[in-house]
């Protein structure tokens, strides 16, 4: 029998905010900073904001030993900011995952090309205008703050001979690398001095979101619940699925002769939250296969099911607690709330700045015709 389990669990927030968040970027993996900008490995400068795709999902990375094709010589300066020049290499690597999340590079016609690349240019502008208004914050530990960055990147490469391999599918040097981290950490110390330290959220505002936006904070119906699978995979024949029933089956006869629930499902369950004693915590409506959602919540706290047959085999699932639709208190939320508000206001007021400053910036396009 297969370890396979019941539900397909859904990340379903009590809340659903949603605002434009300043999008995390990437060094190998997501390198977490102390405001809502990242560093990037991705391209050799930090991305401020970039087009969300049809779905509004975030750039995809390109999978390992996947390229997208670059076009022109790498070393030719496609944008001059304040006399900073960016070379198409760097283009090249912010196109990458705007192109990636595209489909298949062959398919990926000249026009669509070249928008990305407007795209990915008007990223390297911001995040070149941001480090200019970031570079002259004075860091004192900042040497040993790139130090401990560099590191934990490293110490995520298995072996030298990969973490070398990791640099050059990035078109990155180790010193290239630390650049990246000293110029991310820079615009941290701006955004936080500069920005974050500026606003306050208050409570009227707080409060006035939450009753403007009553759908946002609604709770639908949800219930807690534990179940014992014996599965079955996919293709299993009939006598197999027969022998996984019987088992079942007598496993339920045992519950209801007074049998722990939690120690069977420790000792019989082939679901991962046998280890919880079965316990699958709080769901709602459409987070579980239908035949299982039919059945738990048409039980009452206490009750057991009868055998539950679904794709993923034979279940029998004990319900914990059941909760009302309703709509969630604002105390329980207010933490969010301003967190989101505060993320949003953050991205106006550093956009404003580089606005600001792009207007009175000398610009300069070398490949494009005059």
């Amino acid at each position: 029998m297969g370890a396979v389990c019941s539900y397909n669990r859904l990340t379903v927030p009590l809340s659903s905010i949603h605002t434009t968040e300043i999008p995390n970027m990437h060094l190998f993996s997501a390198l977490a900073t102390a405001t809502a900008i990242a560093l990037a490995l991705g391209g050799t400068h930090i991305v401020i904001a970039s087009e969300p795709d049809a779905q509004g999902s975030p750039p995809a990375a390109v999978p390992a030993g996947e390229t997208v094709a670059a076009s022109g010589n790498p070393a030719d300066v496609v944008v001059r900011i304040n006399g900073v020049a960016i070379p198409r290499a760097e283009l090249d690597r912010n196109s990458r995952p705007l192109l990636a999340r595209m489909g298949p590079a062959d398919a990926i016609t000249p026009d669509q090309r070249r928008l990305v690349e407007e795209t990915a240019k008007e990223n390297l502008i911001r995040s070149e205008l941001l480090y200019q208004l970031a570079m002259n914050q004075d860091i004192p530990d900042l040497d040993q703050q790139v130090d401990e960055q560099f590191a934990l990147i490293k110490s995520r490469s298995p072996s030298d001979e990969e973490w070398n391999d990791a640099l050059a599918q990035k078109g990155i040097t180790p010193d290239g690398l630390r650049e990246q981290i000293k110029r991310g950490l820079m615009i941290n110390a701006f955004v936080q001095n500069e920005v974050v330290s500026n606003i306050e959220i208050t409570d009227a505002q707080l409060k006035a979101f939450y009753e403007e936006n009553p759908e946002a904070f609604s709770k639908p119906e949800s219930m807690r619940a534990s179940h014992i699978l014996i599965g079955v995979d996919a293709g299993t024949g009939a006598e197999e699925k027969e022998i996984a029933k019987r088992k079942a089956d007598e496993i339920l006869d045992k519950l209801k002769s007074g049998a722990d629930f939690a120690e069977l499902a420790k000792s019989e369950s082939t679901c991962p939250s046998a280890q919880q004693g079965g316990d699958l915590g709080e769901f709602g409506r459409g987070q579980m296969v239908a035949p299982f959602e039919s059945a738990a919540f048409g039980l009452e706290p206490g009750d057991l099911s009868e055998v539950v047959e679904t794709q993923f085999g034979y279940h029998i699932i004990k319900a914990v607690g059941k909760n009302a639709a309703g709509v969630v208190p604002f105390e329980e939320v207010k933490g969010r709330i301003e967190k989101q508000l505060k993320t949003q206001q953050v991205q106006q007021d550093l956009m404003a700045k580089v606005e600001a400053l792009k207007s009175t910036s000398v610009i300069e396009f070398p490949d494009r015709n005059p």
